[in-house]
C-alpha cells in the first residue's frame, strides 16, 4: 500500500474576493485549472510516496496495469494481463519453493516522450534501481520479490518475469517502467550514495524533459509553492488528450481553494483537494447559489488513523495504547464532523476488502469508554495526579502528535482527540510540519511518538509493506518501507506472506482475519475513520469518475473533456 495521503500545504496566495460572479463555463480546450492541496515531494515512481505525487504520475507516467474506479483490473502499457487461463501465467516449484512466472509484451505504439521506445529494459531498469538498499523506495518488497526479468532477444517488448512470491495479484505489483536511457546512467552514477540516486533523478534535476514522460500529457514546468503545468505528449501511443493544458495549483488549504473556485481562478478540485468537511458546507452552496459546479463524494480504500511509534518507552506498552483508543469517541467525531458519511474505522481493512469484518467475535472493538481507559491506565501504572494529569515515577502522560500543517479538518481532529485525551489525563501536545517534511522527513525516519495520517490502497491487497517487520524503515534499509510503527509480529509476517500467494479466496480470508484479530489486539495504530473521497468539477465536464483507492481518476485524463 502506498501511504500516500492527500494533505495541504502552505502556498503563498495574493487576496482573492470572496464572491462569484454570475456566468458559466465555457468549455475552454486551452486550459483546465485544478486545486490540488499538496505539494509532493517528488515524482519519482520508485521514491514517490504521496497521492499528489501519484495524480501526476497517472496523467505522465502510467502503470503496466491498473484498476478502474470500480476495481476492475485492466492492462495498460501491456497487451494483456498474464494469467493461467491465458497461459502468460505459470507457476513452477524448485528447491526455494513455489514461484510464478508471467510472460507480458509492451504495446507496440507504446514510447517515452523524446520518441525512443517503451521496452523491457525500461522495467528492468527500474526494477534494478527499487531494489537497491541506498535507493529509499517505499514498496521494496514488490521490487524484492521480482528474481528475474529475461527479455526477448528478438522483440525487446516482450519478456518474462520470475516472481519469488506466488502473489494471487501480482500484476498490480509490477513496477512503473522509468527510461532506461535517461534514467540508468544517474543511477550508475549515484548508486553508492544513500539517496545519492533520488536527489540526483532527472525528475529532480530536469523534470521539464520530455524523454521521462509515456502518458498522455508531460510536465513542461513546474514551481514549487505554485504548480505544475502539464502539456499534451506528443508521442503518446493513445488518445489525443482533450486540453491543451493542464495547471495542478498547489493551493493553501480548503477555504483557499474555495476562494480559488469562487474567483475563478481554478475550474475544478481534485480528489486530493477540499476536506470533506468543507466539500459538505461548499455542496450546499453550490445547491443554494447554483452555482456552476458539481460536488461528488465517493468511498475510498482509505484509512484515516494515528500511527504509534512502537519504539516509545511509553506506547510500547499495550495497555497505554488500548486505553488511548477507549477514550476516542470515534463515533462522535463521525456526526460532528461527517455527518455520519464518513464512518469510524475499526482497523486498517475497510469494506471494499473481501475480508473485512466488524464483528466482535472476530476482532477487538474499542467502544467509546472512559471508566475501561481510566482502567488500563491504572493498570499500567499511570495514576491521576497534579491538574488531573496522570504520573508514573515523576514524569506526566504527555505526547506529541505529528501531523500537515494546514490541513483544517486534521488540525480540528487533533484538537478534538487533545481535549477528549485530557479528559482521562493525558496531555497531547500538537506539532505540524509542510506535507513534504511530514512524508520524507518525520514518517520515513520515524521521528515521532504519534502520526496522524491517511493510508490509500487499493481494494483486497494484501500489505506487506505496511504490516510486515520486513519493511520497518531504518537507515540498514535506505528508509524503505511503510511499516513507520515498528510493528513486528512472527506470525503476522507468516500470515500475510501465505495470504499474498493464496488464489484460494476463502483461505485468503480466513488467514487475513487473523491478522486483523492481532492487529486490533495490539494496535499498532489507532484506527480512527475510514475517509472518502470528493471533487469539484466544473458543470459540462465529461469522461471524469472519481476513484476511491490508489489508482487515481488521472488515468484517464486524456478522456476528460466539455
Amino acid at each position: 500500500m502506498k501511504t500516500i495521503p492527500s494533505f495541504t500545504l502552505t502556498v503563498a496566495l495574493g487576496f482573492i474576493p470572496l464572491f462569484f460572479c454570475d456566468r458559466t463555463f465555457a468549455g475552454s480546450k486551452e486550459e483546465l485549472s485544478i486545486a490540488l492541496n499538496a505539494e509532493f515531494d517528488t515524482i519519482n515512481p520508485i521514491v514517490n510516496t504521496m497521492m499528489a505525487g501519484s495524480m501526476v504520475d497517472d496523467a505522465v507516467l502510467r502503470p503496466i496495469t491498473k484498476l478502474t474506479p470500480a476495481g476492475r483490473p485492466e492492462a495498460v502499457l501491456i497487451k494483456e494481463i498474464p494469467t493461467f487461463k491465458n497461459k502468460k501465467l505459470t507457476q513452477f516449484k524448485d528447491k526455494t519453493g513455489t514461484h510464478l512466472r508471467a510472460e507480458i509484451e509492451f504495446l507496440p505504439a507504446a514510447q517515452w516522450g523524446d520518441g525512443q521506445p517503451l521496452t523491457c529494459r525500461d522495467l528492468e531498469a527500474a526494477w534494478k534501481i527499487g531494489s537497491n538498499d541506498l535507493v529509499a523506495t517505499p514498496n521494496r518488497e514488490d521490487y524484492k520479490n521480482i528474481q528475474s526479468i529475461s527479455i526477448d532477444s528478438k522483440n525487446p517488448k516482450k519478456c518474462t518475469l520470475v516472481l519469488e512470491k506466488t502473489q494471487y495479484n501480482f500484476y498490480l505489483n509490477f513496477p512503473r517502467p522509468i527510461p532506461v536511457h535517461l534514467e540508468m546512467p544517474v543511477f550508475e552514477a549515484n548508486k553508492g550514495k544513500l539517496h545519492g540516486y533520488e536527489h540526483n533523478s532527472l525528475y529532480v534535476t530536469n523534470i521539464a524533459n520530455p524523454g521521462l514522460y509515456n502518458g498522455p500529457y508531460r510536465v513542461s514546468e513546474l514551481k514549487f509553492g505554485s504548480h505544475v503545468v502539464l502539456v499534451p505528449n506528443e508521442k503518446f501511443y493513445g488518445e489525443k488528450p482533450y486540453f491543451k493544458k493542464i495547471v495542478l495549483r498547489f493551493i493553501l488549504n480548503s477555504s483557499a481553494i474555495e476562494a480559488n473556485l469562487l474567483s475563478g481562478n481554478v475550474q475544478m478540485a481534485s480528489s486530493s483537494g477540499m476536506s470533506f468537511d468543507q466539500a459538505l458546507v461548499f455542496e450546499k452552496k453550490v445547491k443554494n447559489q447554483n452555482l456552476p459546479y458539481e460536488v461528488q463524494f465517493v468511498p475510498g480504500v482509505m484509512y484515516s488513523h494515528i500511527d504509534v511509534n512502537l519504539d516509545d518507552p511509553i506506547l510500547k506498552d499495550k495497555d497505554v495504547r488500548q486505553a488511548l483508543a477507549y477514550a476516542f469517541n470515534r463515533k462522535e467525531m463521525a456526526q460532528a464532523f461527517f455527518e455520519n458519511r464518513q464512518p469510524p474505522a475499526y482497523h486498517f481493512s475497510t469494506p471494499f476488502d473481501e475480508w473485512y469484518t466488524d464483528n466482535p467475535k472476530d476482532i477487538s472493538v474499542y467502544a467509546f469508554n472512559r471508566a475501561k481507559a481510566a482502567e488500563l491506565f491504572d493498570q499500567a501504572g499511570w495514576k491521576l495526579g497534579e491538574k488531573g494529569y496522570r504520573w508514573k515515577n515523576g514524569q506526566k502522560l504527555s505526547f506529541i502528535m505529528a501531523g500537515v500543517s494546514d490541513n483544517k479538518l486534521n488540525e480540528m481532529l487533533s484538537v478534538y482527540l487533545q481535549n477528549q485525551w485530557k479528559q482521562v489525563g493525558v496531555d497531547l501536545q500538537l506539532k505540524t510540519y509542510p506535507a513534504r517534511v511530514f512524508f520524507s522527513e518525520i514518517l520515513r525516519h520515524r521521528k515521532f511518538q504519534l502520526a496522524l495520517l491517511t493510508w490509500v490502497n487499493s481494494p483486497n491487497v494484501v500489505d506487506i509493506n505496511s504490516l510486515s517487520s520486513s519493511m520497518i524503515p531504518s537507515e540498514s534499509n535506505g528508509w524503505s518501507g511503510h511499516n513507520r510503527a515498528g510493528w513486528k509480529n512472527k506470525e503476522v509476517d507468516a500470515w500475510l506472506i501465505q495470504a499474498a500467494s493464496e488464489f484460494d479466496s476463502a483461505k485468503r480470508i480466513a488467514l487475513m482475519r487473523k491478522v486483523l484479530r492481532v492487529y486490533t489486539d495490539e494496535l499498532p495504530s489507532l484506527p480512527a475513520y475510514y475517509r472518502s473521497n470528493n471533487t469539484i468539477l466544473p458543470k459540462g465536464l465529461k469522461g471524469y469518475e472519481m476513484s476511491g483507492h490508489n489508482f487515481s481518476e488521472f488515468l484517464q485524463i486524456e478522456k476528460w473533456h466539455f
